[in-house]
């Protein structure tokens, strides 16, 4: 079923995340100006943007993961991720606004270690935006160093693809603020099992890759916080300014 419908109240609020925190009088947020069969039309160099809607357990929409195509088939054929994301960066955060794409709802922005580590990032709002870290990052002391630093500067960080706890992965436990769980590279029991230990850490839980109505009953049996996937919403292109 799709969901119920689509909430644009400020995320952090809603949902009271730990170390969410927004000064001054809250904005009045208005729906997106963009319409999900269209598409962000660029310069030939350009990358192209479809968002795939996040939900709550009450099956509001309460964010949008931004992904990033090298055209505007909607297929993931992107072949430079550092290039990919410094140009949606560009071009949702700047030309169009995040607010006429998002409509009020946060931003997920996927993140190499390469654009992780650099200093561009941080010109991105952080009332706006959670950074997604991708599976492809080696975890190493440096980048558990760079998730702390930008806690401290008042971002919101999620982790992709997570499937087990490693001791690689496991001083970003207690950093991040979602742990997007790669639900269909785990059996039910190791879902579960897994579940379970997370569960010990501060971060809210997010089912990913639910493409089947069996897998949605189960993680919600499992009590999961937020639920992304075919299921609830496929990608839809952005359209331009």
């Amino acid at each position: 079923m799709p969901p119920s419908g689509v909430v644009q109240p400020e995320w952090g609020r809603m949902q009271s995340w730990p170390g969410k925190h927004r000064a001054g009088r809250s904005r009045q947020h208005m729906p997106p100006r963009t319409t999900p069969t269209e598409t962000i039309m660029g310069s030939q160099n350009e990358v192209f943007v479809a968002r795939q809607p996040i939900l709550n357990k009450k099956r509001n929409v309460i964010a949008y993961e931004l992904l990033f195509r090298d055209d505007g088939s909607g297929e993931a054929r992107v072949s430079d991720g550092a290039r990919a994301t410094a140009q949606v960066i560009a071009r949702v955060f700047g030309r169009l606004g995040v607010h006429s794409v998002m409509g009020g709802c946060a931003a997920f922005v996927n993140l190499d270690a390469e654009t992780l580590l650099g200093r561009g990032v941080e010109r991105l709002p952080k009332e706006d935006v959670v950074l997604e870290l991708l599976e492809t990052i080696k975890v190493d002391e440096a980048i558990v160093h760079r998730c702390a630093e930008l806690k401290h500067l008042g971002y919101r960080l999620a982790l992709d693809d997570f499937c087990a706890i490693t001791p690689a992965c496991e001083p970003l436990l207690g950093l991040v603020d979602i742990i997007k769980i790669d639900v269909p590279q785990l059996d039910p029991d190791a879902l579960e099992r897994l579940v379970r230990r997370l569960r010990l850490y501060p971060a809210r839980l997010l089912a990913e890759k639910v493409d089947t109505s069996e897998r949605a009953r189960r993680c919600r049996a499992l009590g999961f916080d937020f639920y992304q996937g075919f299921h609830f919403g496929r990608p839809a292109a952005l359209a331009g300014a």
